[in-house]
């Protein structure tokens, strides 16, 4: 009996193994599918590259989504309306056009159930300043 148990808790362990390490084995361009829900958004100041000040802005359940689609389009979602942008990735380079002023172009990263976007901007007034905003996101579709 003590082979049975420990051939079955080997499949098991196998099995897991397995459905794991094919997860990783996806593109980042198929795991970033989905919905998305904002759970934060860090922003670090910097003068002179140095770390000056850290904030970090918490969103209510449903107040912040972004879908992605598969054909380059996405779902802006917020309180007050649903808005369309496009997205490229190339890498882990993501490209959000026709949502903001101009694109947004960030560092993007799924891990497990969270996505995390990572983008610096320098200040338009005062050149020594730039903040590097960090989005952090789960994904609940």
């Amino acid at each position: 009996m003590g082979k049975k148990t420990g051939l079955a808790g080997g499949f098991i362990i196998i099995l897991f193994l397995l459905i794991v390490s094919c997860e990783k084995d996806k593109a980042l361009s198929e795991v970033i599918l989905g919905k998305w829900e904002v759970i934060s958004i860090t922003q670090i100041t910097y003068e002179n590259n140095i770390k000056k000040v850290e904030s970090t802005l918490y969103f209510d359940p449903d107040e912040m989504k972004y879908q992605f689609i598969d054909n380059g389009v996405g779902i802006f979602f917020n309180n007050e309306n649903d808005i369309l942008f496009s997205w490229t990735l190339t890498g882990n380079q993501l490209v959000i056009s026709k949502l903001f002023t101009k694109d947004l172009v960030a560092d993007v990263s799924v891990k497990g159930s969270s996505l995390i976007c990572t983008y610096i901007e320098n200040d338009k007034d005062i050149s020594e300043i730039s903040y590097e905003i960090i989005l952090t996101a789960k994904r609940i579709k």
